[in-house]
């Protein structure tokens, strides 16, 4: 059951952190490489979400645990973002992905991420995901996530679990590849990916409900996730091709801000914030100490996603016909 979405030769072409490999064609601006990934994913996603999965790994999802959903115990870390936009906090999976959240936390206590930025905000376009929040990227020394001398630009092999999928909410990284011919392997490093909910319509929904290409042993595994996604939001044409490693757990009014920010010029591939974004803290606490008052993994107003994309679209409506009334 191995989710083939992301085009792998593109994927080889665009550069690794730090910038040991670096595409000649395009920027080298890890944001524009997040860009270039998306409009691979939505072109594989256009033929069918989930369109194959490989017989030899049927077994890893036989007995799939949603983890991000489960009962966290007390000590399990949890990653604090105090941002420019608000605050928002999320879980460390160290069981799924424990050489990545090891290599996360030793940043985060290092102090990298204080005043780093959010230096990327993607959203849907008119061909796919129209209106869908997809993802943000973080934890870069610029705003607009160009690498510089204080970057840390270590890479960890990726650690893909079948017990964590790109629900909304999710953390994860992907770098690039490493390696050349058959040794390459995909790579995780110091920024990361914050993912939204591409999930805003009937349409998608069925899409991603649709079970076609599922081979039947797999089916019960395959309607949780896809009713989870339905519900909780996410953007399944990223799953299982990233390192996973938590999960929002509280603060969505804040991330949801983030998501929704306004950028500088998506015609032109420009996806940096307008404003700048930056984590003006990032610290580790534990769940014991902040459930009592935790909203938990699921967005409260997930629902909302396509509403809120409908407001805002009245809104600028409405702000442009009264551009237009006061030159007149």
């Amino acid at each position: 059951m191995r989710l083939e979405v992301r085009n792998k030769k593109d994927g080889d072409k665009m550069s690794s952190q730090g910038g040991k490999k670096v595409n000649p064609v395009r920027s080298p601006a890890f944001v524009k490489y997040f860009k270039f990934s998306l409009i691979a994913i939505i072109f594989l996603a256009a033929l069918l979400i989930f369109l194959t999965f490989n017989k030899s790994d049927d077994n890893k999802y036989e007995n799939v645990r949603f983890v991000q959903f489960e009962e966290y115990s007390d000590d399990t870390d949890v990653a604090v973002y105090e941002t420019t936009l608000g605050t928002f906090k999320a879980v460390l999976f160290e069981n799924e992905a424990p050489n990545y959240v090891k290599y996360y936390k030793k940043l985060i206590e290092s102090g990298y991420y204080n005043d780093s930025y959010v230096f990327g905000v993607v959203t849907g376009n008119e061909k796919e995901n129209k209106g869908a929040h997809l993802y943000f990227t973080g934890g870069a020394k610029t705003a607009d996530g160009e690498t510089t001398d204080a970057t840390n630009t270590e890479t960890i092999d990726a650690e893909i679990s079948p017990d964590l999928w790109t629900f909304k909410g999710a953390l994860g990284s992907f770098v690039g590849t490493d390696g050349l011919f058959f040794w390459k392997k995909n790579v995780a490093g110091s920024s990361v990916m914050f993912f939204g909910n591409s999930i805003i319509s009937d349409e998608k929904k069925e899409e991603v409900k649709n079970q076609d290409n599922i081979d039947s042993s797999l089916e019960s595994v395959y309607n949780e996730l896809s009713d989870k996604l339905c519900n909780y939001g996410g953007v399944p044409e990223a799953s299982q091709q990233y390192t996973i490693f938590g999960q929002v757990c509280d603060g969505w009014d804040a991330y949801n801000k983030i998501l929704r920010a306004e950028v500088k010029d998506i015609d032109n591939d420009d996806y940096q914030p307008v404003d700048d974004i930056k984590f003006k803290k990032v610290y580790l606490t534990t769940w014991g100490k902040i459930k009592s008052d935790a909203e938990g993994p699921v967005d409260p107003n997930v629902g909302e996603d396509n509403k809120s994309e409908e407001n805002s679209s009245q809104e600028n409506q409405s702000s442009k016909a009264e551009d237009k009334d006061a030159a007149e």
